[in-house]
């Protein structure tokens, strides 16, 4: 009996050995990982992020006292102007950077205590005259306004000289460039070559060259009106060496040590060095 239950077995054995490999899964479902694959994982539904608006990184704002300010495209003062802020609106402070305030994404002000006063807590008003802070605007500026153009000084009245009315106006855009010795364009100025790049760019055609030159060019006048020059003399050297935009009402623009700004012509270093009134 036991040698016949022996037979059984080993014949069973066999069996299982004769039967096709493909028999032996008979019993398993089919699916697309048999083969010895792993499962594939699971899927998850992942639902596409929103882009979230800048969030106000500081809990200030910006209050603009000027009557118009330019608004810039990016943080620099050479960077394009894409609107204007006018008198009492308010900004969030998003950001800060190279003396300007960002008020919304790619909207950039002066930051200048001449311009805005900087205050904490949050904004009553967030338009921008003719610019919406919350969509991308359309420049508006015409070339000769492209460079940087913050200023608090009114405009003066109207002269018979569209030309020297077109000098005041190039000089005026350029108030806010930073000095830079022998620089003659927007990201730099010195004296002179302030002096030649506004002239060239309102209707003149005229050489870079030193304020000594610039003296024997013009005819020496004796009442200046807005657009003349006005010389120093003895400053940093000897004789004619320093000179800027007459713009009326006894001021003057021009690029000192501190870069591109309105100046009083009363202040005494101006009085103890003052050389003479030109037009070319």
């Amino acid at each position: 009996m036991l040698k016949k239950a022996n037979r059984t077995v080993m014949n069973m054995g066999l069996a299982a050995l004769l039967v096709p490999a493909a028999l032996t899964f008979s019993t398993t479902s089919a699916s697309a990982n048999d083969g010895g694959a792993a499962p594939a994982p699971v899927q998850e539904k992942v639902t596409p992020s929103v882009p979230q608006q800048q969030a106000t990184t500081t809990n200030q704002k910006v209050i603009v006292n000027v009557s118009a300010l330019n608004i810039r495209q990016g943080a620099g003062f050479s960077s394009p102007v894409v609107g204007t802020a006018t008198q009492g609106q308010e900004f969030a402070i998003l950001k800060e950077a190279n003396g300007l305030v960002e008020i919304a994404p790619n909207k950039w002000i002066s930051k200048s205590s001449s311009y805005v006063t900087i205050a904490s807590g949050k904004p009553s008003a967030s338009q921008v005259k003719g610019v919406s802070t919350s969509t991308p605007s359309t420049s508006t500026a015409s070339a000769s306004t492209s460079a940087a153009k913050e200023t608090s000084t009114p405009a003066p009245a109207p002269t018979t000289s569209t030309a020297s009315g077109s000098t005041v106006n190039v000089a005026r855009s350029l108030v806010g460039s930073p000095y830079q010795w022998a620089g003659n364009t927007p990201s730099g100025f010195d004296c002179s070559g302030f002096i030649a790049y506004v002239f060239n760019h309102s209707g003149h055609s005229i050489s870079r060259t030193s304020v000594a030159n610039y003296w024997n060019m013009a005819t020496k006048i004796s009442s200046p009106q807005p657009g003349d020059l006005v010389f120093f003399q003895n400053t940093y050297t000897s004789g004619p060496s320093h000179m800027g935009i007459y713009i009326g009402n006894g001021q003057m623009i021009h690029a000192g040590s501190h870069g591109v700004a309105v100046a009083d012509l009363d202040v005494s270093y101006y009085q103890d060095h003052f050389l003479g009134y030109g037009r070319f």
